[in-house]
């Protein structure tokens, strides 16, 4: 319920890369790392390294200053770094050599030129993932988020065109659209029934390593749902907490199971 329609993005999204060989990166680079989009990627990432697919690949995530130790402790991410410094970190240090997959699940604008013109080129920078949009403002004076026409992927064949420049942007973004891959992956993955096969393993996986991940809360009845509710838009929601809420009574729900 909690992660469902995330994970299988990431899942999905992790499974077009790798059929691109991650486009020959050693590096991933995740924006909101703190979201469950952005740690699902890298925990799929981590099992196809423990699976012996691929060598190592190295997993910085981007968060806040605020979110840091959540992001720390989830142990999925090599380096994790924050937005305002991750210019003079170490880790993203061109003179590495690296070369980087940036997948972008916050989906801002003014993050995603700052990433472009750190990286400077296409040497460094071998594709950039639109994956999510978790910065979105409600005000249209003040909104910092993506811009982005969502036009479709459409998965062909051949390996997308590399990024050209800094100029490009944001148009040099490929955006991760699950439905269309899993389109062009019914017909490879035969017989059908491979692919629920794939995502029953995987679920299985899921539950099993990431149960202290986040503290679920539940809550009960319209009038503790309308106050959860009234404390989340004021205060925020913490990245290690998940609430589910029922407008059912506690009691009702109990007689029901």
């Amino acid at each position: 319920m909690l992660y469902r329609p995330l994970f299988w993005t990431s899942y999905w999204c992790e499974d077009w890369l790798f059929t691109s060989h991650y486009r020959s990166a050693n590096s991933f680079l995740i924006s909101s790392a703190s979201s469950k989009t952005a740690f699902c990627l890298a925990y799929r990432i981590r099992k196809r390294i423990a699976k012996g697919d691929i060598s190592r690949i190295r997993i910085v995530g981007l968060t806040s200053k605020g979110n840091l130790p959540f992001t720390w402790s989830l142990g999925l991410y090599d380096e994790v770094v924050t937005y305002d410094k991750f210019t003079t970190e170490p880790c993203l240090q061109l003179a590495n050599k690296r070369k980087w997959v940036y997948a972008d699940v916050a989906g801002n604008d003014a993050l995603n030129k700052r990433i472009f013109a750190h990286f400077k080129s296409t040497e460094h920078l071998v594709a950039s993932i639109a994956l999510g949009m978790t910065n979105l403002s409600p005000s249209p004076t003040t909104n910092s988020s993506s811009t982005h026409k969502w036009g479709l992927n459409m998965f062909e064949d051949s390996p997308s065109p590399p990024l050209t420049s800094l100029l490009s942007y944001p148009m040099s973004m490929e955006h991760f659209f699950m439905v269309e891959w899993l389109n062009v992956r019914k017909h490879q993955l035969v017989p059908a029934q491979k692919i629920f096969s794939m995502q029953n393993e995987a679920w299985i996986d899921l539950m099993k390593d990431g149960v202290n991940w986040v503290r679920l809360e539940m809550v009960y009845g319209s009038d503790s749902v309308k106050e959860a509710y009234m404390r989340v838009v004021k205060g925020g929601l913490d990245p290690d907490k998940g609430f589910i809420w029922s407008l059912w009574d506690n009691e009702i729900c109990e007689s029901k199971l």
